[in-house]
């Protein structure tokens, strides 16, 4: 054991470099495009109080975390940690920010920074920011800190006040992605919890990844009935699982059964999440066409499309079954008063048994209706 312990610690292809860089490169690197985010990044989503809480800790020289980057092939800092951070004193450097303060959350990957020369003009393209003033509390009294209006003299001190920045490298390239979709589960495991599929899509981001991004953002139907974006990727995550239940799910000897199922959904979804990392492009066509299919012969009001246990039921039987009639409210409004769908959610349902009860019962009620 103390060998193949020491065998793995001279093998570690990973170092890190600390600098501690002036506030005004660190927000000027962002404006040329040095540091970039990377696609599985979330979305920005810091209110401008939380901005201003940041400025303050910056002006009263409170110590800022560190901004963890890995440098991509065009010679670029990508943040692996620390992008609502670095955003934030950025917005502050340029004094700008939302006008609707409410809808302060913008994707990285709508913006392109190479085509409108620098990353404020690429912001300014697609959203709508407007000049801001910054402020802080100090006993009663609210005292402007926006950059441009701060005493020169403090303004300079502003400017090389340190941020530390960690570059990591990577010494094994072929295990670069894998390493680095690590290290960012490792460095998000804390502080303001990323959502269960936020992590996916930093960890395992993909082809796969971007197909089913595609749908949720583009299936006209599937966003009628999810209604707005979900900030935290709940909507993302119905499309991850009921693309885990076409992997796992097998029937036969008139049995459902889950490969590997370990009572509990959001493991399933891990696992497939996983493995959907190494999907070729026609694997990945095929869940496409599964999925697309599926919502097409939804006709049903969002009131029935918000049962999850419904819809993946529902989804199972198109998916194993061959099943291929639309489904409507009526017929949702018939499965749900079936007993075998009552009984099966009511003691829990991810049990096995329960899934089995409850899927048998909707294929009973949707093969009447299949043409």
């Amino acid at each position: 054991m103390a060998k193949s312990i020491l065998e793995i610690y001279n093998n570690i292809s990973v170092q890190q470099y600390k600098t501690d860089m002036g506030f005004r490169a660190l927000v000027e690197g962002v404006h040329d495009n040095l540091f970039v985010i990377p696609e599985y990044q979330r979305k920005y989503r810091w209110s401008k109080v939380q901005v201003e809480d940041l400025a303050t800790s910056l002006i009263r020289q409170f110590p800022i975390p560190p901004i963890y980057t890995y440098r991509n092939g065009k010679g670029q800092l990508e943040i692996l940690d620390g992008q609502q951070r670095v955003m934030s004193l950025y917005f502050y450097y340029i004094g700008k920010f939302f006008k609707n303060e409410k809808m302060s959350v913008f994707d990285y990957q709508e913006i392109d920074v190479d085509s409108a020369g620098n990353f404020v003009a690429a912001l300014e393209k697609k959203y709508e920011i407007v000049p801001s003033n910054f402020y802080m509390q100090i006993g009663n009294d609210k005292c402007d800190i926006s950059y441009r209006n701060l005493p020169v003299e403090l303004r300079r001190k502003v400017d090389y006040l340190s941020i530390s920045v960690v570059e990591i490298k990577i010494s094994d390239l072929e295990k670069k992605d894998e390493i680095l979709h690590k290290i960012f589960a490792n460095l998000n495991n804390g502080g303001k919890q990323l959502s269960d599929q936020e992590l996916r899509n930093g960890i395992y981001p993909c082809p796969f990844n971007r197909a089913m991004k595609k749908i949720n953002e583009n299936n006209e139907n599937w966003r009628k009935l999810r209604g707005g974006m979900d900030e935290k990727g709940d909507d993302l995550e119905m499309l991850y699982r009921l693309s885990a239940l076409k992997t796992y799910v097998v029937y036969e000897k008139n049995e459902y059964k889950i490969e590997g199922y370990k009572y509990s959904t959001k493991q399933m979804i891990d696992d497939f999440a996983k493995k959907s990392f190494s999907l070729h492009e026609t694997e990945i066509a095929k869940y496409v066409d599964s999925i697309e299919g599926f919502i097409l012969r939804l006709n049903i009001s969002r009131k029935y499309f918000q049962k999850k246990t419904l819809i993946e039921g529902l989804y199972v039987v198109y998916e194993k079954r061959h099943i291929q009639c639309m489904v409507t409210d009526e017929i949702c409004e018939e499965i749900l008063k079936k007993r075998s769908f009552k009984d099966s959610t009511a003691g829990g349902t991810i049990s096995l048994p329960n899934m089995n009860k409850r899927w048998k019962g909707i294929y009973d009620i949707l093969s009447k209706y299949n043409q």
